[in-house]
């Protein structure tokens, strides 16, 4: 199996709707498909929706795709992350909410701003409920949501983006801040600090621990709101939820230390292909490339058109153990 150059990872539980969504908003970006592959992890829907959608997603989308999923055991975001890191074949990992959409320079935008050492991070528009309700694959494929977002959140993000830009330019510590919902790194760099610690179970503080140990490892946070937002659809709070973390376990572990930046319960026990996913699997841009290579090297090929062929197949369909 050919390596990506992107890994798109999208986290999603029991809210096939927003994940259709967030999906088509993938599939509208004006990045190459086959340069990226989209990892869905799921936190133990009920059910086949879930997996139904992405199956629909792969029917139609020219890159790779990946499903994989785990028993519900409470809020296990850290873990999620993880298993699709350690089955991702990107250099650049991308994470991205599925209760998010994205417009269609998203991609693009995340991987220009990346720079070796660092770590680029996003943030959201919030949509309220009324707001959510009204967005449509349609919609999504013109792009005219921005439209629906209140004047009020729009200045919140706008004042986040100015500030962002200043701290990156300063180099201020653990500003910008990292947001989970959207952001990318080097997989060598998500390696190095094992990925996110499995010991937070529950709504938050996740991102901010993994941006804390990226700084200690000598990783820096830049900012990509000058760019690019995402759009954060409207759903209830997960009943974990509690407003800056106040009187959650999450707040309690990570308040507590020392802290080093390779964390002990990360993505390092699911690199032994243990992680069972399954795959609709589709030439990469590489796998292309190669094709076409054979083609013209050999006398009894079909010429180099045979390549291009090869990348309108059908997608596979197969469960697998993934290293």
């Amino acid at each position: 199996m050919t390596s990506a150059e992107v890994s798109i990872v999208v986290t999603t539980f029991e809210r096939p709707n927003h994940l259709r969504n967030c999906l088509r908003s993938l599939e509208n970006q004006d990045y190459n498909p086959r340069c990226y592959e989209v990892i869905v992890a799921d936190d133990g829907s009920r059910g086949s929706e879930t997996e139904g959608c992405v199956a629909e997603f792969a029917t139609h989308w020219p890159g790779r795709t990946l499903f994989l999923t785990q028993p519900k055991k409470g809020f296990r975001l850290a873990t999620c992350r993880n298993k699709a890191a350690a089955v991702s074949s990107g250099r650049i990992v991308i994470f991205l909410d599925g209760d998010c959409v994205v417009p269609p320079q998203f991609v693009r935008a995340m991987v220009d701003e990346l720079r070796p050492r660092t770590v680029v991070a996003g943030d959201c528009y919030r949509l309220t409920q009324e707001a959510t309700e009204s967005i449509d694959l349609p919609r999504i494929d013109t792009w005219d949501i921005e439209q629906v977002i209140s004047h009020k959140e729009s200045k919140r993000l706008r004042r986040k983006a100015f500030r962002a830009r200043i701290y990156s330019l300063l180099s201020v510590p653990m500003r910008p801040r990292l947001t989970g919902c959207a952001f990318a790194c080097h997989r060598e760099d998500l390696l190095s600090v094992n990925g996110f610690d499995e010991n937070f179970v529950g709504w938050g503080f996740e991102d901010r621990d993994i941006q804390r140990r990226f700084l200690l490892n000598g990783i820096r946070t830049r900012t990509v709101l000058h760019r690019v937002k995402a759009i954060h659809l409207w759903h209830p709070f997960d009943p974990t939820f509690s407003r800056n973390g106040e009187g959650t376990a999450n707040r309690t572990y990570y308040e507590q230390g020392p802290v080093t930046p390779y964390c002990q319960r990360g993505m390092s026990q699911y690199l032994d292909g243990s992680v069972a996913c399954q795959i609709f699997d589709r030439p990469l841009l590489s796998d292309v490339t190669g094709l076409a290579a054979q083609a013209a090297n050999s006398t009894h090929a079909v010429r180099a058109g045979a390549a291009v062929a090869a990348a309108d197949l059908p997608a596979s369909s197969l469960s697998v153990s993934v290293g």
